[in-house]
């Protein structure tokens, strides 16, 4: 009994996955205001990495160095 409730829930799974993988067609596109956010979001957060890789310069080659202290 077991294994038939195994196989159907197994086959169950199957059948999701392989169903995400099926994707239809988008009549859509993205107008320039959604760009120009796009670009917004990836500049802004370059800038935060790069004033976080700034500001704990210190800590992040002292983590990486191999004298002890």
């Amino acid at each position: 009994m077991r294994k038939s409730g195994s196989r159907l829930a197994w086959t169950i799974w199957f059948t999701l996955c392989l169903s995400l993988l099926v994707v239809p067609a988008a009549n859509a596109y993205i107008d320039p205001g959604s760009g120009s956010l796009i670009f917004q979001v990836v500049v802004g957060a370059a800038m935060a990495m790069s004033l976080g890789v700034k500001v704990f310069w210190r800590r992040i080659t002292g983590f990486f160095s191999r004298r002890s202290r």
